[in-house]
């Protein structure tokens, strides 16, 4: 009974961290979304084109899909990660609308790494993170999240 209790409260603190209201666009005007997405931009920009050499294969096609694919068609890209930090830095390359949060993409990201305290939930959720937890399978409430991101016509990767 009392491994009952402490798994119930344990899954309780989980969901308190997803805080699922942080990722709307609306929340507080947008305003805190819009800052985490340049901040996360201005570094990528910085580390793709002084710090790094970046080669984009079919940069064109994608900026194309993410820019002008018609109102409410979903779009679904898959990386190959070589680091937790590919993702955020991919945002760095020439041409791509770094600042802009509207055209930025929802992620799918590790509980267990990016939503380990409120604070992180936060930042996490307003650079449109998605949390999943590793292990629970495709049946779990945030792959369902998921889905209602991409059945709105957003970006998700």
């Amino acid at each position: 009974m009392e491994m009952e209790a402490s798994a119930a409260e344990g899954g309780a603190a989980a969901a308190a961290r997803t805080l699922r209201w942080a990722g709307r666009a609306g929340h507080l005007g947008g305003f805190p979304r819009a800052a985490v997405i340049a901040a996360v931009g201005a570094v990528a920009k910085a580390y793709a084109s002084l710090l790094n050499t970046t080669t984009v294969h079919n940069a064109d096609a994608l900026l194309r899909l993410v820019s002008s694919r018609p109102p409410g068609t979903p779009l679904l890209t898959v990386s190959n990660h070589m680091s937790t930090m590919d993702d955020p830095l991919m945002w760095g390359f020439k041409g791509f609308p770094t600042t802009d949060a509207k055209l930025q993409r929802w992620v799918l990201t590790a509980e267990d790494i990016c939503f380990r305290n409120v604070f992180m939930s936060y930042i996490f959720r307003l650079g449109k993170c998605v949390p999943i937890t590793r292990g629970a399978g495709i049946y779990q409430d945030h792959m369902t999240e998921a889905l209602e991101v991409l059945s709105t016509g957003d970006w998700e990767k």
